[in-house]
């Protein structure tokens, strides 16, 4: 069902129930605005996901016995 809606004094406009969501918008000739929900990665992580030498050459570096993480501190009482 469509609602009317208002824009606030800096252009914007709250979508309940879309709470931190990402859209791409786009304008229609006829004045129309298209919200699409989008979902956004960076250049480093397309690469990633789309390599599988590069996946494979991080994960055998990651599993490497030199390979230190600290760890996280837990909450100090």
């Amino acid at each position: 069902m469509p609602q009317i809606v208002q824009t606030d004094d800096r252009g914007r406009v709250v979508l309940s129930g879309r709470r931190s969501q990402s859209f791409l918008m786009s304008e229609r000739p006829d004045g129309t605005i298209v919200l699409e929900p989008g979902s956004f990665v960076t250049d480093a992580q397309r690469e990633y996901d789309t390599d599988p030498a590069l996946r494979a050459m991080l994960s055998k570096a990651a599993a490497s016995a030199t390979v230190r993480r600290a760890r996280r501190a837990g909450p100090t009482t």
